[in-house]
């Protein structure tokens, strides 16, 4: 008997583990908070921190990245198609290997852009330092 009701139980518990709903996970919003890396704001750009040291990587393409001021940032963008933000007082590294990438550097920034794809644009606002060596032809800036 006793065992028969041990029997009944665990048929019970087994039915009852497979009828309860999956458990929900929270989502963890991109990037960890805090440090250099700050949260991407929105449109999805990855942010360096003022006077932070980033290096970012986007085998995809695509991708957005802001460096603010006195901040350091390194990027490979070997998808194409990436934009970046450099805040006045920023160094900017980037290697477009993908192409078709756009840079921004506000006033007191320094720009420096390998774009091998082609087709890349430097913004370069008066009183930034800006460079660019374009392989892949149809690049302004």
């Amino acid at each position: 008997m006793t065992r028969l009701l041990a029997s009944l139980a665990l048929i019970f518990a087994a039915c009852y583990a497979q009828s309860a709903p999956p458990p929900q996970y929270a989502q963890q919003p991109g990037p960890p908070p805090g440090g250099e890396y700050g949260p991407a704001p929105a449109g999805n750009a990855q942010v360096c921190r003022s006077g932070g040291s980033c290096n970012f990587e986007c085998p995809q393409g695509s991708c957005g990245f802001v460096c603010e001021a006195g901040s350091t940032c390194n990027i490979e963008c070997d998808g194409g198609s990436c934009n970046l933000d450099c805040v006045g007082g920023s160094t900017c590294n980037m290697e477009c290997n993908g192409g078709s990438c756009q840079t921004g550097c506000d006033a007191g920034s320094t720009c420096n852009t390998e774009c091998d794809g082609g087709s890349c644009n430097q913004g370069c606002e008066p009183g930034s330092t800006c460079n660019i060596e374009c392989s892949g032809g149809n690049c302004g800036g």
